[in-house]
């Protein structure tokens, strides 16, 4: 009874920590390249999620997606639309930090060289970008698969998750059940975290050895 759950967390996280990365990044840019008016406020409401507790979080979105004309509840989306914003603080700050260590001379040599946004995102930008690429997806997929508080209201049973089936059987007393399901998701997430290491790589910065010419005497 248990694999139910366990395939709609992994489904729900699997689509949750990309669009978090993405997002998060994406602020994180316009935070640190951009110049307007409010930026200090925008800054400030996207670290909200962290200050509000799990649990009003999780009766805000019920009572927001309650009614029409978006009528949420009880769906997936929501379920990811909560794992989002409750997970993006972490890539946004991340993504700022290692912003603020590029120089802008990179991206506007890029441009001079005639080349379009996405290529000076895609060849220059996201490669010197993958340590918080990596941050954000490890921290979004792992808090979503363990995260109880946020989403004990938004469960159903059709949307059941891993964490509230595991509370589910501690209150019935089966911890040997609950126990192995706990083991589960260790072995799951370890593994989960080294695929998206080594599907994201690292970063490697350093000068390249010039090659050797070997002299011929005559």
């Amino acid at each position: 009874t248990a694999w139910n759950s366990l395939w709609t967390t992994l489904e729900l996280s699997a689509i949750s920590a990309p669009l978090t990365a993405v997002l998060g990044l994406l602020i994180a840019w316009v935070l640190a390249r951009q110049n307007f008016w409010g930026k200090r406020f925008f800054e400030f409401s996207t670290l909200l999620a962290f200050a509000i507790p799990g649990t009003v979080l999780g009766v805000s979105y019920v009572v927001a997606f309650n009614v029409p004309p978006i009528e949420l509840t009880g769906t997936g989306t929501l379920i990811v639309l909560c794992f989002m914003f409750r997970n993006l603080p972490v890539g946004v700050r991340s993504g700022v930090a290692s912003f603020e260590q590029l120089d802008k001379s990179l991206e506007e040599a890029s441009s001079m060289l005639r080349a379009t946004t996405w290529q000076t995102l895609r060849h220059v930008v996201l490669p010197l970008l993958r340590p918080a690429l990596l941050t954000a997806l490890l921290y979004s997929f792992i808090r979503s698969m363990t995260t109880v508080s946020a989403v004990i209201f938004l469960v159903t049973a059709e949307n059941e998750l891993a964490t509230t089936y595991i509370i589910g059987r501690v209150s019935n007393g089966n911890y040997g059940v609950a126990l192995a399901y706990c083991t589960v998701l260790i072995v799951l997430m370890s593994v989960a975290t080294g695929l998206i290491q080594r599907l994201v790589g690292q970063r490697r910065l350093g000068r390249r050895e010039a090659p050797t010419v070997s002299s011929v005497s005559a």
